[in-house]
This record gives C-alpha cells, structure tokens and sequence, in this order.
C-alpha cells in the first residue's frame, strides 16, 4: 500500500491560526470527510478512527481556536466553533461528502449548515447536545477549565480524565493525554485555553434544527450522561435525519471507548466510505 503522509495546515480566522489536520486520500475522485471534536478537545479525540478510514477518503481534522494547536483568543464569540469551521471550509475550498461531528462540535456543524447548506453533504452528530424541548433534566456542564501546571509529563498523563469521566482503554487514555498537553516555560499543561467560556444553553436551538437543510443522522451513545434518549430523538424528528442508531453500552466520548461499535454504526450509513 502506498504511504500516506498527514498534512498540516494553519487557516487564519478573524486573527486566530487554526491548525487542521489533514489525511489525503488514495484516490482524487475519493469523498471528502470533515471530522469535528468537541468542547476543550482535539483532533486526537480521532485518532481510533483514523487509521480505518486511512486511503480511503480525504480526511480533514480541524482544531477550533484555543483547543489543541490552534492559537487562543482574548475573547470568544457565543458560537465562535461555527466561524472557526466556516473559515477552514472557505479557506480549503471544502465542499465534504460526510462530516462527522461530536458533542459540541455537533452543535457548532448545525449552525454551519445554516450558513453554507450547499457546501456539506451529510452530517452524522455523534451524542450532540442541543437545548430542545423536552422533560429532561440538563446534563452537569464542563467544569470549568483545568488551569494546573505540571513538573513533568508523566505526571500530567498520570491525571488526564475526560469530562465527563468514564472508562477507555488504558493504552488509549495515555496516547490521548500525551497528544493533548504542550511544553511552557512553567512547565506542562493542557492544550486548551483555560479561559475559554463556559456553555450555556441555546433556547433558540430548536428553530435551528427545524427542517436543518442537510442529510443527516444521530448517532446516540448509550451509556452517555450528556444526551438521553428524548433528547436524541427530539433532535433527529426536528432535523429531519434518516436514522437514530444507539450504540448500547457506548459513553459520551464513544470513539475512545467503543470504536468498533461506531466503525460499524458508520460502514451501516448510506455509501459510507468504510
């Protein structure tokens, strides 16, 4: 098999460089697929997913602004990840075939659509939160961001927990914690901006999922505290998607815990290049 390089580019927005990722495909006539993470995130959060979809489509992996390589800002707008997307979208001249979009950036994806529909083919959220109208209590949301400075890396691998916690494989914890940490002159922290806002809920969510201008499918993890059922379902009807899949016993951050299971969730969707 031919060797595939990772690319790297860094896209300007409103004065912020954001770093994206990229994985060319085997062939030019290859979909295109945009992977977007969440909320304090990076593009490693798609490193189990990766090498499965590795030649077989263009793969581009974003960071938005003040999250894994990309720069901070000295402030950030209500849906600033929507700007951050549509600059890298604008700037690589993307028009993705699939975009697959967890937590946050799932929410971040719909404002997207609402401003570029023609750009995206179909968008697969994968345990979104959106504010919609149901009898549901509201998730805890992230706490506020770790502003701890670590000795050694080590120690700081030693630490790492996704929020919300849950169990993943030990080997994909510490590859996952070494990625999201950078080197200062105080010594290790997180490469997120600890200033980042905190999320509030968005009450007008259901007018911008109402007849959402896209294919698109819920991926609902089933051990998730963030999304329940209800919720997931309320989302799906008011977009329109073509399907809900659960995967049973998946937690929030399901491609760390349960890859397989969402591999096979995806090769199930319509043409998925798996």
């Amino acid at each position: 098999m031919t060797a595939i390089e990772q690319k790297e580019h860094f896209v300007c927005a409103d004065g912020a460089q954001l770093r994206v990722i990229e994985w060319p495909a085997l062939s030019a006539d290859a979909p295109t697929v945009l992977l977007v993470h969440g909320y304090r995130a990076n593009a490693h959060w798609w490193d189990c997913i990766v090498p499965e979809l590795l030649g077989k489509c263009r793969m581009i992996l974003p960071e938005f602004s003040g999250m894994g390589g990309s720069e901070a800002r000295s402030e950030y707008a209500r849906n600033q990840g929507a700007e951050d997307l549509c600059a890298v979208i604008e700037h690589l001249d993307l028009c993705p075939d699939w975009v697959l979009a967890h937590s946050w950036g799932g929410h971040q994806m719909a404002h997207v659509v609402r401003k570029m529909p023609e750009r995206i083919g179909r968008l697969v959220w994968i345990d979104s939160f959106l504010m919609v109208d149901i009898d549901e209590e509201l998730p805890d949301g992230p706490p506020i961001g770790n502003t701890r400075v670590y000795e050694d890396k080590d120690t700081a691998v030693a630490r790492f927990r996704t929020s919300p916690p849950q169990p993943i494989p030990e080997s994909v914890r510490q590859s996952l914690a070494a990625n999201s940490l950078r080197k200062t002159p105080e010594g290790w922290v997180w490469s997120y901006d600890s200033a980042l806002p905190m999320l509030e809920p968005q009450y007008e969510d259901e007018v911008l999922l109402k007849d959402l201008p896209v294919t698109s499918y819920y991926i609902l993890a089933g051990s998730s505290p963030v999304v329940g059922p209800a919720r997931a379902e309320r989302i799906a009807a008011l977009a329109g998607s073509k399907a809900l899949i659960t995967i049973a016993g998946g937690h929030h951050h399901v491609m760390l815990d349960a890859p397989d299971k969402l591999l096979a969730t995806l090769k199930g969707l319509d043409n998925f290049p798996l």
